[in-house]
């Protein structure tokens, strides 16, 4: 019996040491991606989002034992992580709407495309 557990121990570390590599993995290939990739942008929404919520819940342990500020955290601050939440959801949803319909993405210039010459005005070419 106490080897059994011990095997069903070992494997869920062995699990979570694995688990844990692999986010490492995609924090360091989501990291390298371009500011303007809609997974980077999103990933950083969702970690903003996340950090908030973890400082709210760690800010209010200090606060429980102030009776009146106790009282204003209590309601303020699960208000607030809504509506922020729901901000994330809101903008995720547009995001992926903006992307299923082609036709009302801005067109982008591919790389092996020229950028457009700036033209000079005429007065300040050399006359030579």
């Amino acid at each position: 019996m106490l080897s059994s557990v011990a095997e069903i121990i070992r494997d869920l570390l062995i699990f979570v040491v694995a688990m844990t590599a692999l986010l490492i993995v995609l924090l360091v290939m989501v990291s390298k991606l371009p500011d303007t990739n809609p997974l980077k942008r999103l990933l950083t929404a969702l970690s903003y989002r996340i950090g908030a919520t973890v400082a709210a819940g760690a800010v209010a342990i200090p606060l429980e034992p102030i009776p009146g500020i106790d009282a204003l955290y209590d309601i303020g601050v699960p208000i607030a992580l809504v509506w922020y939440w729901y901000t994330f959801f809101r903008d995720a949803y547009r995001a992926h709407a903006a992307q299923s319909r082609p036709d009302q993405q801005p067109l982008m210039r591919t790389v092996e495309e020229e950028p457009p010459r700036v033209r000079s005005h005429p007065n300040n070419q050399r006359n030579g």
